[in-house]
């Protein structure tokens, strides 16, 4: 057996260990990572409100527009994410009379002092309530009762402070516990619901008659003067009390005509960070109908940066076909290139000159000249002359002009000239026995 055969055998020898060594130690496991929320999350608060009622069997859409109530048939349920979307009295009492006619509408109570059309025609205020909330902070669902002690700091800071206090509490300890405190301090699993006061909850009766508990917001509270007037004919049919407050309720419902409108004071309790707490999505499935359940929130806009970074592939590839389709345009030539005219004019000498060359050239000159040499013999009369009378005339021309008769025979019956120089003295010399004629 050769060198190079016994190689391939150690080779192929240390690739199989090395794949039977991988397969004995190899083990797979998953991890999950919380990346936070999604484009689509960040975009939509209401969308686990949406998913949770789609796995139910509920159909869910969004609109952006109190106009929707025209579409809406009287087995679907409407969520109106801000009363200020029922802009005018045309629009409230065009919602009321869907609701009359059997429709039901789930509407949270704006928070301002602009005037409110639906909440006039419902004879309901906003009171408001205290500041006991427990999101209010959102660091006390992390870090406990203790981010009261930071209040008027930022979250950083809070942070900080909060991890430097751990840091010393744990230096008294044995090693184990502090590695223990350590992992749970850098991963805190926040509960399901957040530890608040029992008397902040509104606790109500289901129809199989078990209680669900509901944690609303008390900063704003809802106030009809019917809440003291029991029996009033116009007030709600149904309200929600929390012990800790008495300027208002939370939660009521009226009755017009066949259907039934709930207003509720608080717009976070449906949203995808407070859905899961206590009995909220139970809630959302109760108030939910046999036909769809329609969002009516308000449109979100993306940013500018979102939008580039989004369509970034997009813009530049369009751009780039841009540039070819103008490079192929700007390259296609037929023929010879065409010269550049001159801007600037030329004189009238220079374009006598340039006739001039463009005559000879084109042996144009020969014919010039004797053109002209003919009309003038013709006025001296020595076109077909003898020798005599050409003589005679020689004589008087030279003592006309002062050109030798030499020049003068040249002129009038000599050969054409055969350069330029000779051309240009002939018609010279021509030139001023027209004058002396």
């Amino acid at each position: 057996m050769t060198a190079k055969r016994i190689l391939l055998v150690l080779i192929t020898l240390l690739i199989g260990a090395s794949v039977a060594l991988f397969l004995m130690l190899f083990e797979r496991y998953e991890r999950q990572l919380d990346r936070g929320w999604g484009p689509e999350a960040i975009r939509n608060r209401y969308l686990a409100a949406e998913q949770f009622l789609t796995a139910t069997g509920v159909e869910t859409r969004r609109a952006d527009n109190i106009s929707v109530v025209a579409d809406l048939s009287l087995q679907d349920t409407l969520y109106v994410a801000s009363s200020s979307q029922v802009y005018n009295t045309e629009r409230a009492r065009e919602l009321l009379e869907w609701v009359g006619r059997g429709g039901h509408a789930v509407v949270v109570a704006r928070h301002g002092n602009e005037r409110d059309w639906l909440l006039e025609e419902l004879g309901v205020t906003l009171e408001a309530g205290s500041d006991d909330f427990f999101f209010s902070n959102p660091l006390r669902r992390f870090i406990g009762e203790e981010a009261e002690e930071y209040s008027g700091k930022s979250a950083s800071e809070i942070l900080r402070e909060h991890n430097r206090r751990v840091r010393a509490g744990e230096d008294d300890e044995d090693t184990g516990a502090q590695e223990e405190s350590e992992a749970e301090t850098a991963t805190p699993e926040p509960p399901q619901d957040p530890d608040v006061e029992p008397s902040t909850l509104v606790t109500l009766t289901s129809d199989d008659g078990s209680d669900y508990r509901l944690h609303f917001d008390p900063g704003m509270l809802l106030w009809h003067p019917a809440l003291e007037e029991e029996g009033s004919g116009a007030g709600p049919v149904f309200w929600a009390d929390m012990q800790s407050e008495d300027a208002g309720v939370p939660f009521m419902q009226f009755e017009r005509g066949s259907g039934l409108i709930t207003l509720m004071a608080d717009a976070g309790l449906w949203q995808s960070d407070r859905l899961g707490h206590f009995d909220h999505a139970y809630l959302l499935g109760q108030m939910a109908s046999d036909g769809d359940f329609v969002f009516l929130t308000r449109p979100h806009f993306d940013s500018l940066p979102v939008l580039a970074r989004r369509y970034a592939s997009e813009f530049f590839l369009a751009g780039a076909l841009a540039l070819l389709a103008w490079l192929l345009l700007r390259s296609r030539r037929f023929g010879q290139r065409e010269a550049e005219p001159e801007a600037a004019r030329r004189s009238l000498l220079e374009h006598i000159s340039a006739c001039g060359h463009y005559y000879w050239r084109a042996d144009k000159c020969s014919a010039l000249l004797m053109h002209y040499r003919d009309s003038l013999l013709r006025r001296l009369g020595g076109d077909n002359a003898s020798q005599e009378t050409r003589r005679k005339l020689c004589s008087q021309l030279n003592l006309a002009t002062g050109l030798s008769e030499t020049r003068i025979t040249d002129s009038l019956w000599g050969e054409p000239p055969s350069s330029e120089e000779a051309f240009t003295e002939r018609m010279r010399n021509l030139q001023q026995i027209e004058a002396a004629l």
